[in-house]
Formats: structure tokens, C-alpha cells, sequence
């Protein structure tokens, strides 16, 4: 009788370690499974653009927004535009030329361009710059006025000369004649469109710098390759409507589009 218990008990203890193997090679399994199922994943989102070729995606508010249909054209000016569509929203990119290089967006240069349009709602959102646009100074465009009588300062004001946007703060750089050689925006403000220049707080208060865009208004196009006729590139922005209401593209990229379209 002890000589059966005995044997039980091993043959029960072997199942119970067989079955402790098996759920471990299960959950290895099941680990190695998500991480291939990821991996293929990844690589589809990764290759997206070019499995579809050509193409034109970017994201709209983090979630994904893809055209079916793009094409480029070149305008009577000889501006370089792409027109993207869905089913009820348009794209409309435009640089100011179609050679290589990074074209700013929500400029004093409305040459470079870009808009959303969607047609069910009547709603036309850009990256134009008028007096309705008024916002956070986004990027310093150049140095007007260097001055003098500065000294380096991590949170020098600003006062405006045109326009009527407050609050600018700036980090600035100077030399050793009291020249201000660099500024980095600190505190952004609001009330900016682009174009803007302010005086600099300090020195002989006569240095002077121009806001190049506004944050709900700004962004890039980059044309990165030209090949038959194809193009492809990058691109961003943040377009906002007559009434405020702003919106974000990121992420985006166009890939091997001309004029016939996807």
C-alpha cells in the first residue's frame, strides 16, 4: 500500500511539473508571438508610404489621415502646390518654388502656404497671416537692430514697436561691444502675427528683433527629392480659422507625387 502511495504521489508530481512546463513554454510562446506580431506591425506602419506608391499621409491630431487622391501642379506664378484629397476634405500645400529645400510656413511670405479644408462643415483653416491671427510669438525670424549697451540675459523684455503683442521674453547672447548676436524666446507672449518687431528691454533700449510666426500659425514644407517628374518630401503645420480654432498636421510626407495623381 505505501509502495502504491508512493508511486502516486510521483506520477502526480510529475504531471504537476509537466504542467508548470507547459505554462511556462505557453507564456514564453505567447511572449515570442506579441513580439513577432509587433515587429510586423511596426514594419507595415514603418513602410506605409512606400507600399503605397505614391502616397500622402501625415497626422492629423495624432490620429492618421491618408488622401486618396495628390497631385502636384505648378501655379501661374510658378509656385510649386500639392492638392490632397479624401472624400470631403482637402489639402492644399504650396511653396513658393519646386527646388530642393525647406519652405517656412505663417510668414510674412505667403507664397509658402498651406490650408485645410473641410467641405461638409464649410470650415477653411491656413497658415495666412492677418490681424485676425493674433497669438504667441512661435520663432524669432532675424535681428533688425543688434543695439548696444547690452549684457547677456536669460530673461530680457521686450516692448512692442509694431503691432500690439505683450509679454515676449527673450534669452540673449551679446559681444564685447554690448551687441546683441543671438536670441532665444523664453516666454512666447500673445497678441503676435507674424512679422511683428519688438525693442529689446535694456542697453540703450534700441535693439530690435522680428517674430517670424505665431504658434497656431506655422509649420514647413521640405522637398526633399525630385526624380521624372516625382516628388517627395515632408511636411507640418498648424493652420488656424477666422474664428481661432486651431488645427495640427504632423508627421507628414508626400512620396513620389506629379501630376497625374495617386
Amino acid at each position: 500500500m505505501k509502495y502504491f502511495l508512493f508511486i502516486y504521489t510521483v506520477f502526480r508530481l510529475k504531471k504537476l511539473f509537466l504542467l508548470i512546463e507547459l505554462k511556462e513554454n505557453h507564456q514564453k510562446m505567447k511572449k515570442i508571438i506579441y513580439l513577432f506580431l509587433t515587429a510586423i506591425v511596426f514594419s507595415a506602419c514603418t513602410n506605409d508610404v512606400q507600399t503605397n506608391n505614391p502616397a500622402f499621409q501625415a497626422k492629423f491630431n495624432d490620429a492618421t489621415w491618408r488622401a486618396i487622391d495628390a497631385r502636384v501642379s505648378i501655379d501661374t506664378e510658378g509656385r510649386f502646390v500639392i492638392t490632397a484629397l479624401t472624400q470631403y476634405e482637402t489639402i492644399v500645400l504650396r511653396a513658393s518654388t519646386s527646388d530642393l529645400g525647406t519652405y517656412v510656413l505663417g510668414t510674412t511670405n505667403e507664397d509658402n502656404y498651406a490650408s485645410y479644408d473641410f467641405d461638409g462643415q464649410g470650415i477653411v483653416l491656413s497658415t495666412n497671416t492677418d490681424s485676425s491671427n493674433l497669438g504667441p510669438a512661435y520663432k524669432i525670424s532675424n535681428i533688425v537692430n543688434s543695439g548696444t549697451g547690452y549684457v547677456n540675459s536669460n530673461n530680457a523684455q521686450t516692448t512692442p514697436f509694431t503691432g500690439s503683442g505683450s509679454g515676449l521674453r527673450l534669452a540673449i547672447e551679446t559681444n564685447t561691444n554690448g551687441n546683441i548676436t543671438k536670441v532665444t524666446i523664453v516666454s512666447r507672449g500673445d497678441g503676435y502675427v507674424a512679422g511683428d518687431i519688438v525693442t529689446v528691454v535694456g542697453g540703450n533700449n534700441n535693439a530690435k528683433v522680428k517674430i517670424l510666426n505665431t504658434q497656431q500659425c506655422n509649420g514647413e514644407i521640405v522637398i526633399e527629392e525630385v526624380e521624372d517628374g516625382r516628388y517627395t518630401g515632408t511636411f507640418k503645420f498648424n493652420a488656424v480659422s477666422s474664428s481661432g480654432e486651431v488645427i495640427t498636421f504632423s508627421n507628414g510626407v508626400f512620396y513620389r507625387l506629379n501630376t497625374a495623381g495617386l
